[in-house]
């Protein structure tokens, strides 16, 4: 039997963001449980800062094959025709992102022109549809060349959903992975009514013609289930787990100089102040004062820091907050393990659907989250497993009691649920994926027989 799974996704290392490491967690454990990953992804990617450190988390068993892809956009454009490096990563060693992100909110006619086409006929179904057409080509020679039967992708993009089912119908079997519930958010769905259109029709595809479905949190089981009706295979959740051997790496702890929360990721525009209106009463309280904790933000300091200013601003809370730039994921994970307690707070009605990267991460570790999550909602669920869920719900004078009451140590914390947590590791993520690559080879098998 072929023991070789084809990975599509065009985010991957040395890229550094979420997205990233479902599949790199895949790919770096897979060789463990006798499956030789090959892993096709872009050549170039334009939005994300990058950690070379990534690569060489990965065994040498690994094969990393890069399709052409041209961004299109203008920026793709101007690079493919030879112009200077205008990606994240490049234009950030010229000047400050902030700066070029500023720029950008003042819009001409001729910009919000060139937004409606890249919305409404540029980006469809994504701006990954040029790679998605080149990868395809390579792919199917590889699958040829090398007789590599399974695929697996994993969407967002849906330009990489397109890539599987041209696959599935070229012989392969298909593993098709959601990390999020596409075209169900207003974040996740094109503006554009007939690309929104094209978008769901993807995906209707996708759940009823692939041979496995897996999916990054159980809510988007019933999210899809009441969009499209699932008439193919039962998905399967799969969390997303933390990287053991890095976390267990004989690394020095962080040495800050005051007690801290931690918040990793990027704060997004539609998430509320409740946490940092509780934060503000609670620490009117001499004794919470006085521990002098501070609110450590790491993530894209170009998105976090201007996004979170007019509240820290209202609230009085700069001396509270530090903002640190994204980092690779060994320094990040040094900082979570003396941390007080890592933080989820989009808000009380803000995502009930997704199962957090960051969430996932403290739960792996079994660390405390200070959590404002909507009731009900896949984190709420996740942490009350876990019993690892500290909610800040309630009034303002409620959610500043409990807040103040866990800073001064007087909240009693309940042992966390170790079968629980352990589901949120990547080898046991990753274990049961191959479980459930073996049991489809196997099929597959019997079926050419």
């Amino acid at each position: 039997m072929n023991r070789s799974v084809l990975i599509v996704t065009p985010f991957f290392a040395p890229q550094n963001h979420a997205a990233v490491f479902r599949a790199h967690k895949l790919a770096k454990y897979l060789p463990q449980f006798g499956w030789k990953p090959v892993v096709l992804t872009v050549d170039t990617q334009y939005e994300y800062n990058e950690d070379a450190g990534l690569l060489t988390d990965l065994s040498p068993e690994v094969e990393i094959l890069r399709a052409r892809y041209i961004e299109p956009t203008l920026r793709g454009m101007r690079m493919a025709l030879g112009g200077r490096d205008r990606t994240f990563k490049g234009l950030k060693t010229e000047s400050s992102i902030q700066n070029q992100t500023v720029s950008r909110t003042r819009k001409t006619i001729a910009t919000r022109a060139y937004h409606y086409l890249l919305r409404n006929w540029l980006h469809s179904p994504d701006a990954h549809w040029t790679w998605a057409k080149t990868a395809t080509s390579m792919a199917k020679t590889i699958m040829k060349a090398r007789d590599i039967r399974l695929v697996f992708t994993t969407a967002p993009p849906l330009s990489s959903l397109l890539i599987g089912d041209s696959l599935h119908r070229n012989g392969a079997a298909w593993v098709t992975d959601f990390r999020d519930p596409i075209a169900y958010t207003q974040q996740l769905t094109s503006e554009a009514a007939q690309i929104h259109h094209f978008q769901r029709n993807i995906i209707r595809h996708a759940l009823a013609n692939a041979d496995a479905i897996t999916l990054a949190a159980s809510s988007t089981v019933s999210i899809y289930r009441d969009m499209f009706g699932i008439r193919g295979v039962d998905p399967v959740f799969i969390p997303t787990g933390i990287d053991q051997d890095v976390v267990g790496d004989q690394q020095p702890a962080s040495s800050e100089d005051r007690p801290y929360l931690l918040f990793a990721g990027e704060i997004l525009p539609e998430f509320d102040a409740l946490f940092w209106e509780a934060l503000a009463k609670a620490v009117e309280n001499p004794a919470v004062k006085s521990k002098g904790i501070k609110v450590l933000i790491v993530g894209t300091l170009a998105l976090n820091r201007p996004r979170l200013a007019p509240v820290l601003e209202k609230y009085g809370l700069w001396e509270h907050v530090e903002f640190r730039d994204q980092m690779p994921q060994r320094e990040g994970y040094k900082l979570l393990r003396t941390a007080l307690a890592g933080l989820l707070v989009p808000g009380a009605h803000s995502r009930w659907w997704t199962n957090a990267a960051k969430m996932t991460d403290y739960i792996g570790m079994r660390k405390p989250v200070l959590a404002v999550v909507p009731d009900p909602s896949e984190a709420r669920t996740a942490l009350t497993r876990s019993r690892l869920g500290i909610f800040l719900d309630g009034s303002l004078d409620n959610r500043a009691r409990i807040l103040g009451d866990f800073l001064l140590g007087r909240h009693a914390l309940p042992v966390p649920d170790d079968s629980e947590c352990e589901r949120y590791t990547a080898r046991r993520q990753v274990q049961t994926f191959a479980d459930l690559f073996e049991s489809l080879s196997a099929r597959t098998n019997r079926c050419r027989q």
